[in-house]
């Protein structure tokens, strides 16, 4: 790796470490990524047959709040283990303040 590509990745590596402090907080990181993904997954499930105006449907309103209730439904399977996306975003995490800890320790070169 030439001295400008290990300077870029070091402070690439540096400013992320940084920004997510410890395992606590990479857990509750990755956690908040896998809600957001879920709950974009579910959004997508909603079929195209809008039944809101129909006699029994909801209308403006749960056309409305429907977002806030497949966030809720996200947040739960999330809370309840998951589908492993906050795992491996986690161990992604803890990977790469690992990696930008051992390049701390080299001196950047400056060109």
């Amino acid at each position: 790796m030439s001295n400008m590509s290990a300077n870029i990745v070091a402070q690439t590596l540096g400013s992320i470490n940084s920004k997510i402090t410890g395992e606590a907080h990479a857990d509750k990181v990755a956690k908040q990524f896998e809600q957001m993904v879920l709950s974009q997954l579910l959004s997508f499930s909603d079929t195209d047959n809008d039944m809101s105006d129909s006699e029994f449907g909801g209308g403006a309103g749960e056309r409305a709040f429907k977002p806030f209730l497949y966030d809720e439904y996200a947040k739960a399977i999330s809370h309840t283990n998951g589908v492993g996306i906050a795992t491996a975003v986690k161990g992604e995490i803890l990977k790469i303040q690992e990696a930008a800890q051992k390049t701390q320790a080299i001196p950047l070169v400056q060109e």
